[in-house]
């Protein structure tokens, strides 16, 4: 009895020491990021998505991350900052930090001057400080980071290649202490080059004067934008904005240092990669979260820069691409709709071709039956087979009908497959040897090429016989997810994915990939119309709500242009695009999904700027469909209209 008490005991201490472990395992873990800047600044934006991804795929544990932007370019005062540092001192006294970032050298110098007021004794992890302003400087033993490197000189030569007759440079920089930091550095590395060309720069005038000059520049010029947060006049200015106003004014190609601005006029050049800096931030903060020392984890200065070029600046100044540095990577190429579609075109017509010999065939042999059967109940029995008959051949017809519809639908998977394996060649031609970074980008190649065979396998369902299987689906839980998927795309777009989300929402009855496709294409067209948009006004509101009869809706509000009114009654519209190269399948593709699930479908200008597309979908199954209980869906029914 005493041995059966004493084990009974020993079981109960050590569930109770099993359930501790497990709980401690679980805690979240707490990391802060001071940012010099806004994040929605192209460059930090790009450092933040990586430094994100990385770090929460990274960790065994969940982590929660704030982001504090001081924007220092815009209010950089003594008073200031010490307001910033009463403010996070009461903000995180709460807060049990396991790790401090720093990101750009800003940041770093605020952040040492007051760490023992805000963040006494916390393991601090920097990234963004140049490597050859680091001179004698030496940090307290719990301080890590990443040096970058920047080069400028490249550049210049990779210019000249291409514009052989080039004589002079024009160098374009801002008054900002960030600005003059650059422009001294890539002064000391032009000196060199001042033998074989000549160096104007530009750096204290006003940006209306500065246009204006670089609009009337003189034969065999080139252009190099540093960056520019304060003009001439003392004015604030946005980099990528400014580096916009200078390309468009110009008569001379603008080339750069920081990818940043690719995208935004730049020509291109040998550019500093911002996102795999943040890649490498969190990699140290990765390795500090697992118990290992600051002090036994040394500082990296990886090589972070990548040859880089814009197609449509390459189109603008007429530069042939035979002329780039081998290895360039060529972005926002746009390719002709034979050069996207080819094989699915030549499917298409083929499938055409045997409809037509299906039908035919089939016509002839319903004559033929049609004469020999003379009773009544023979020809009700082939009027019945007729009808099934019918049935596979409209399904046939109408994947034909659609060809173009599948290949709208595959081009997204298929152009992130491309993307992610690009990456991973790039990262692996480089000498990167780190899993957990390979292991994430094949993830995502995992993730499409799932998508497109679910695409692919919806076609086989578009010609067999019965329905699609459905089951109850959670709306709010569906647009936190597609906005998860579509926030990288956002970034790029320099865009804010925000949601709304009704609380107590009830289930529907639905295909949930058909309706993530749904919400997916639009998205895909909000970010799109947003274009001419300015950079901090873009965003994305996706919104659910209950009707209070029997429905639940969705929209999707953009801050773009808006719908001309003589459009709105084709929106939806097979093969009706307003895009230069698009097919004009999408919005009809969308539809038809919404429909077939018993919903409505409609779109609105907003009275303040923008669109709205919205749809409600009804909560009980649509008529005319027997109940498929709970069965896993087998994927969306892209081709499928309402009965």
């Amino acid at each position: 009895m005493v041995r059966y008490r004493t084990i009974r005991l020993g079981s109960a201490v050590l569930l109770i020491w099993f359930a501790g472990a497990a709980s401690a395992s679980s805690q979240s873990r707490q990391v802060v990021v001071l940012y010099d800047e806004r994040v929605d600044l192209p460059g930090l934006a790009m450092l933040n998505a990586a430094f994100t991804k990385t770090l929460i795929s990274g960790s065994p544990d969940p982590v929660d991350i704030y982001r504090e932007e001081m924007d220092l370019s815009r209010f950089d005062s003594e008073a200031y900052r010490n307001l910033l540092r009463d403010e996070l001192h009461a903000k995180y006294a709460a807060k049990k930090i396991d790790v401090v970032v720093a990101v750009m050298e800003p940041a770093l110098t605020f952040l040492l001057s007051h760490r023992d007021e805000i963040f006494p004794g916390i393991p601090i992890v920097f990234c963004g400080l140049d490597g050859k302003l680091l001179g004698e400087r030496s940090f307290p033993e719990d301080i890590t980071g990443v040096l970058l490197k920047r080069e400028f000189a490249p550049t210049v030569e990779i210019a000249a290649r291409i514009h052989p007759e080039t004589e002079r440079f024009v160098v374009v920089a801002g008054t900002s202490a960030f600005d003059k930091q650059l422009l001294t550095q890539a002064q000391e590395e032009f000196q060199p080059l001042e033998k074989r060309f000549a160096f104007t720069y530009l750096t204290d005038l006003p940006l209306a004067e500065l246009l204006t000059r670089l609009s009337t520049l003189p034969p065999k010029t080139l252009i190099l934008y540093i960056t520019m947060f304060r003009d001439g006049a003392g004015q604030p200015c946005v980099p990528h904005d400014t580096v916009e106003r200078i390309s468009a004014a110009a008569n001379a190609p603008v080339y750069g240092f920081l990818d940043q601005f690719v995208g935004h006029g730049l020509v291109g050049g040998y550019l500093y990669q911002s996102g795999q800096l943040g890649k490498e931030a969190a990699g140290l903060v990765l390795k500090i979260l697992s118990g290992r020392k600051p002090q036994d984890v040394p500082l990296i200065e990886p090589a972070s820069s990548a040859t880089q070029f814009d197609a449509r600046q390459l189109e603008r100044w007429k530069i042939n691409e035979d002329r780039l540095p081998p290895g360039s990577t060529v972005l926002f190429r746009e390719r002709t709709v034979w050069e996207r579609y080819r094989a699915w075109i030549i499917g298409g017509l083929s499938i055409c071709i045997l409809q037509a010999l299906l039908i035919t065939g089939f016509l002839g042999s319903l004559v033929k039956r049609h004469r020999a059967e003379r009773s009544l109940k023979r020809a009700e029995e082939e009027a019945h087979r007729n009808r099934q008959r019918m049935n596979l051949l409209s399904r046939v017809s109408l994947l034909g009908e659609m060809t173009a519809s599948l290949a709208h639908e595959l081009n997204q998977p298929l152009s992130a497959i491309i993307s992610n394996a690009n990456a991973g060649m790039q990262y692996i031609e480089r000498g990167k040897d780190d899993p957990a970074t390979l292991r994430d980008i094949l993830g995502d190649v995992e993730s499409d090429a799932h998508r497109a065979h679910d695409i692919i396998r919806n076609v086989r369902n578009t010609i067999k016989k019965g329905d699609p299987a459905r089951r109850r689906i959670d709306l709010n839980e569906l647009v936190t997810n597609v906005a998860h998927v579509v926030r990288p795309d956002a970034v790029g777009y320099s865009c804010e994915i925000e949601t709304s989300l009704a609380k107590d929402l009830p289930l529907f009855e639905g295909d949930p990939v058909q309706i993530q496709q749904v919400l997916v294409n639009l998205v895909s067209n909000a970010l799109d119309a947003m274009r001419q948009t300015t950079t901090g006004r873009r965003k994305v509101e996706i919104s659910t709500a209950g009707q209070g009869d029997g429905n639940v809706r969705l929209s999707v509000r953009d801050h773009g242009t808006g719908i001309p009114m003589e459009m709105h009654g084709r929106l939806f519209d097979q093969f009706f695009t307003t895009k230069e190269h698009g097919l004009g399948m999408g919005l009809a593709i969308v539809r038809s999904i919404v429909e077939a699930h018993g919903g409505k479908i409609d779109a609105e200008n907003v009275a303040d700027g923008g669109a709205r597309f919205y749809f409600t979908l009804p909560i009980t199954k649509p008529p005319g469909r027997e109940p498929d209980g709970d069965a896993p869906s087998r994927g969306p029914d892209l081709f499928e209209r309402a009965s």
